[in-house]
């Protein structure tokens, strides 16, 4: 391995346009860029470059170099060196199309999706021309420029003998920001940018105002139709300005440019936002690759504060109260599937046995619940693993399940065969609210209810006694009359549940509000029919289903 120099520009370049991966990483300009701050070391075969990076004393491999009927014989050289130099083999910034390659290859890899290193990709004319609703806010601002600095401003392409006055520029911009000790990293990066500009192919934009710089961008040739933005610097009290040095840049570039990288967010808020305002017309996934395999298995003590964990970061309703409610009441470890990696849960799927009346006969299904995957191992493929692997288990069952996102089950076999109706109710607002909480006049009433429904749960006392209230009583409140019961959130903003003999028993409860938003079987306002759970399995569909189950 050889550390990162100029003499490795020419070879670095050719690979890179030979893998065409459009991610920022693999760009020569990136690696000399950051090379200060990393320490790049690099191999040359014959027909591949290895990219090794130390990340603070953590090596980690980029993509290898090479066209895709070579990629094999890299893989294999990295791991060999990782091997023998007893490093970690794992690679960073991979990009999904190298990710399907290594899985279609049977590469033993633990993928972590890598969140904060997705790149965004703009369209060159969107942002360029500024036409389109998307670009009105962008639009206000350069016409904003315009009018007050369209005969005080200059433009024209940077060159390498601008470092000095650039330089100047950025010394008084760090000095108007806090993290000056980031900038002047970034300055010496910069630095060795204008030092190589020739060789490393840059090319970049001025704006002048009273003939002082006030911005300046550098990029560089990603691929054939894309380009990469390095840097992009505008004096932030010019309202616009950078707006115009980016609309400038693109309008010098090559027509055969459609595309604009302009590289990750660091996990950033603000720059997440930032970037996110230019209206990316996709980003880049981007993974960590480390050498190991999954295992699916049975939870277990062990595991118990990951899950909770999980649990906790994967729902957002749910709370501490709300979580505590479940795992001491609800949770079984014996029906919580887990997919790990070593010792590390990177997703869980729960499952419940219920009994449901189906075609007026009792019927046990499973109740697929707390379907979640750590966030940094989502679209990774680990959640369908451990799904199919529960479907295999239950393959002879009727299979329910709600969901966040409808659509992710439907690829599984899952079709939405419950609604019900969202409705905005408007009442007289008498504000009785009758509190409830006897077991078995809301049991009596359920049942009642039920007598013509189809698909329902079998509730009994002990369904209502250690969970309805308990659970209820911590969010909720339940009112009921002699006829009917709801259960209203104590915001007073939602219905979740309406249970009634008769319409009249359930308009005398709902007209304690003036005005609320109601989920029942009928329409009670302005409604849109809602999905509230999916069903696999033999199981026909009819206009008498309902169910309100969400544990």
């Amino acid at each position: 391995m050889k550390k990162l120099d100029k003499e490795a520009i020419p070879q670095l370049r050719k690979f890179s346009r030979l893998a065409h991966y459009n991610e920022y990483n693999s760009n020569v300009v990136t690696m000399f860029l950051w090379n200060h701050v990393y320490e790049i070391f690099y191999e040359e075969h014959e027909h591949f470059i290895l990219i090794l990076v130390n990340y603070h004393h953590r090596f980690g491999w980029l993509m290898p170099l090479c066209e895709e009927s070579y990629l094999k014989e890299a893989f294999f050289a990295m791991e060999k060196y990782s091997k023998d130099h007893h490093i970690a083999y794992e690679i960073h910034g991979m990009n999904q199309k190298l990710k399907d390659f290594c899985e279609s290859n049977k590469m033993h890899f633990i993928y972590h999706n890598d969140i904060d290193a997705q790149d965004y990709v703009y369209d060159v004319e969107m942002q360029r021309s500024l036409s389109g609703k998307k670009m009105q806010k962008r639009r206000n601002h350069y016409n904003a420029f315009m009018k007050e600095y369209q005969h005080r401003f200059t433009y024209r392409p940077l060159k390498k003998d601008d470092k000095v006055i650039v330089f100047d520029f950025l010394e008084d911009w760090k000095n108007h920001h806090e993290r000056k000790d980031e900038i002047e990293t970034e300055m010496e990066g910069i630095d060795l940018l204008f030092d190589l500009f020739d060789e490393l192919e840059l090319k970049g934009m001025c704006i002048f105002i009273d003939d002082q710089l006030k911005a300046f961008s550098i990029y560089s040739e990603l691929s054939d139709d894309m380009i990469e933005m390095h840097i992009e610097k505008a004096d932030h009290s010019i309202r616009g300005l950078y707006v115009a040095i980016l609309k400038y840049t693109l309008m010098e570039i090559d027509p055969k440019f459609k595309y604009l990288n302009r590289e990750d967010d660091l996990g950033l808020e603000s720059l997440r936002k930032a970037k996110s305002d230019l209206h990316p017309i996709y980003k880049v996934t981007k993974y960590i690759a480390y050498q190991g395999e999954t295992k699916i298995i049975p939870a277990n003590d062990d595991y118990k504060d990951q899950i909770i964990q999980l649990w906790k970061d994967a729902f957002q309703d749910e709370d501490e109260i709300s979580s505590q409610f479940f795992f001491e009441y609800l949770y079984d470890p014996k029906q919580t599937h887990l997919l790990v990696h070593e010792s590390k849960v990177l997703c869980m799927l729960q499952t419940r046995q219920m009994e449901i009346i189906k075609d007026q006969q009792k019927q046990q299904v499973i109740f697929i619940v707390g379907v979640a995957t750590n966030p940094y191992y989502q679209k990774c493929g680990y959640m369908k693993k451990l799904l199919n692997h529960v479907l295999e288990i239950y393959k002879n069952s009727v299979i329910l399940i709600q969901a966040y996102n409808w659509d992710l089950y439907k690829p599984f076999g899952f079709k939405e065969m419950y609604q019900l109706y969202l409705s905005h109710f408007e009442g007289l607002g008498n504000e009785k609210h009758e509190i409830c909480s006897n077991s078995q006049h809301l049991l009596s009433l359920y049942q009642a209810f039920t007598q013509n429904k189809d698909g329902y749960r079998v509730r009994d006392l002990h369904y209502y006694e250690h969970f309805f209230i308990p659970y209820h009583q911590l969010f909720d409140e339940i009112m009921a009359n002699d006829e009917a019961y709801i259960v209203v959130d104590k915001g007073h903003t939602l219905v979740s549940e309406c249970i009634y003999m008769n319409e009249k028993a359930l308009f005398e409860l709902l007209n304690q509000f003036q005005s609320i938003d109601v989920i029942a079987d009928i329409p009670l306002g302005k409604n849109q029919l809602v999905n509230r759970m999916m069903v696999k399995g033999d199981f026909d569909k009819n206009d008498h289903l309902y169910i309100s189950e969400f544990y």
